[in-house]
């Protein structure tokens, strides 16, 4: 007797490990591997997993999974164990008692200074996020470089076999803007935007007379809040532990949104190393 499960992967030997692990069974207890929605990838910066269906040998993978569904039950059970057992509180050693001596002496040295200039940044913050967010303005467009955008963003997403819609939203200065939306909006964006700035860079990389930025349903709004909220934690943490801070590769257009919430800071100086599409930030004192 058999039965059939669906697994998602990127081959059909990836399938069949997954199935392997998921069901707890061997290789040779797999009857046949179908492939009904095909893999695809594109140039090896997005990925779509596709679907397989694994059949498999029944009456051996029951025993399997009953001796499975006991370790799991098991592993709950000394879990649980664990858990009323609670760990020795250590906030109160003479190591700990030392640290909140130290920090507090700290926050009576330098506290008004550092939450004044805080206080004093997030009051520009207002302008500087308006300057970086302009109103989009449907000003002088060349429609014939609006559909050829459209075109070739449009092939990169059929490529990628991702479910998406793109759409001319209008221009901030002399960038065009598209606006990215659909069901697979996760996919495009990827972790902390990282997927949707690489497909931006590949976009202005096919297309040179003009520069583009991509958006997916607002989501670049919600990132220049983060960029705001973790310059600001840099700048203080630079002025407080005197220590030169590298950040993570960005983007210009993020690059520039950190660069000038930093320069609020007379203390501190900022610049960018690197070559995008790593190009980062530096952030140190002055001397």
């Amino acid at each position: 007797m058999a039965e059939n499960i669906e697994v998602k992967a990127m081959s059909c030997e990836e399938a069949k490990q997954r199935a392997i692990r998921v069901l707890n069974i061997k290789e040779e207890q797999i009857i046949n591997v179908t492939e009904k929605v095909k893999s695809k990838s594109f140039f090896g910066l997005f990925s779509k997993e596709g679907t397989y269906e694994i059949e498999y040998t029944l009456e051996i993978v029951e025993k399997k999974e009953e001796k499975a569904k006991e370790e799991v039950i098991e592993e709950i059970k000394i879990t649980e164990t664990a858990v009323e057992i609670e760990p020795i509180d250590e906030r109160h050693t003479a190591r700990d008692l030392r640290k909140e001596r130290n920090e507090r002496k700290t926050k009576q040295v330098k506290p008004a200074k550092a939450e004044e200039k805080k206080e004093k940044v997030n009051q520009e913050i207002g302008i500087i996020s308006r300057e970086v967010e302009k109103r989009i303005e449907n000003i002088e467009v060349d429609q014939t470089k609006v559909e050829k955008i459209l075109e070739i963003a449009k092939g990169l997403i059929e490529n990628m076999g991702l479910n998406l819609e793109v759409e001319f939203s209008g221009t901030i200065g002399k960038n065009y803007v598209i606006n990215i939306s659909g069901e697979d909006k996760g996919i495009i964006i990827g972790k902390k935007g990282k997927t949707l700035n690489s497909f931006e860079y590949l976009l202005n990389s096919l297309i040179k007379d003009v520069r583009i930025d991509v958006d997916v349903e607002g989501f670049k709004e919600k990132r220049n809040d983060t960029l705001i909220e973790l310059a600001n934690k840099m700048a203080i943490k630079a002025i407080k532990t005197k220590k030169v801070i590298r950040l993570n590769p960005m983007p210009p257009r993020e690059r520039k949104i950190i660069h000038e919430i930093i320069n609020q800071y007379p203390e501190l100086d900022t610049y960018s190393e690197g070559k995008d599409p790593k190009r980062y930030i530096i952030i140190k004192r002055k001397r």
